[in-house]
């Protein structure tokens, strides 16, 4: 359960923010929300789609195809698998949220088990800690990030380059079950776009988003071999990063950057 709350030192002023060592929260996750800005990243080595969003469409990554299957790019150990963390998960257990009079506020989930007497301090003295200072400019960025992100998207769907994406997978030698839900730029649509709908793209910086979703397609073949692993080790040992490491290869990288979107 989530319950962001407004973060003020009145009522966080004791609080400590422990590292993120434990993934397994995310575990039931079939896609994680993705910025903009981390699409080079992430399209190196993670299939990314579009979820439907209310009347529209969002950016996510694709982490797997049944929630009985558990999200295949956390490890048993609730590690992640890949050198790039999404910042969704870097950024827990904060968050930007409009107020009513739409400013920006930064809120914490006073239910995160992140939340604790050991770890980063949020206050000193009454003041702000140079962690939480870092903090609350990384989800600033992240905020300004996301909303042009959205802008994107809404944008594609408009020109109707947005399309179902056809993945089945093949529960046997006959059947094949088809994964619904999950959505695609239209390379044969976007190739026919009329100039001014393509300078409009180019305009809000669209085409990062565009060829990262279109290139991450290839990614899709590694999810199903974890997720084929994730099964597989209900009756063998378990999926751990040592194991994986030749579907992905790990560093410490994890920083989000902002260059050139």
């Amino acid at each position: 359960m989530v319950n962001y709350v407004p973060l003020s030192k009145q009522n966080h002023d004791n609080q400590h923010i422990l590292s993120v060592k434990d993934l397994k929260s995310f575990d039931k996750q079939l896609t994680l929300p993705v910025y903009g800005a981390e699409v080079s990243q992430l399209a190196l080595q993670f299939p990314l789609g579009f979820v439907r969003q209310g009347e529209g469409f969002a950016l996510h990554l694709l982490c797997s195809i049944a929630i009985e299957l558990g999200n295949a790019f956390i490890t048993e150990e609730g590690k992640w698998l890949g050198a790039y963390i999404p910042a969704i998960i870097r950024q827990r257990p904060f968050i930007i949220l409009p107020n009513e009079e739409g400013k920006r506020v930064v809120c914490i989930d006073e239910e995160s088990p992140l939340l604790g007497d050991n770890g980063h301090s949020l206050f000193e003295d009454g003041e702000p800690t140079e962690f939480l200072n870092e903090m609350i400019g990384f989800l600033e960025q992240l905020y300004v990030n996301g909303l042009g992100t959205q802008k994107v998207v809404d944008l594609m769907a408009s020109f109707d380059l947005i399309v179902p994406w056809e993945i089945k997978v093949k529960q046997s030698e006959e059947k094949d079950v088809p994964v619904e839900g999950v959505f695609k730029i239209d390379e044969v649509k976007l190739n026919q776009l009329d100039d001014s709908n393509w300078l409009a793209l180019k305009s809000v910086g669209a085409m990062p988003v565009i060829y990262g979703q279109l290139f991450s397609m290839r990614n899709l073949g590694t999810l199903m071999q974890l997720i084929q692993h994730q099964i597989d080790r209900r009756s063998t040992k378990p999926v751990t990063a040592d194991n994986l490491h030749a579907f992905l290869d790990e560093d410490e990288g994890d920083a989000l950057n902002f260059d050139g979107i």
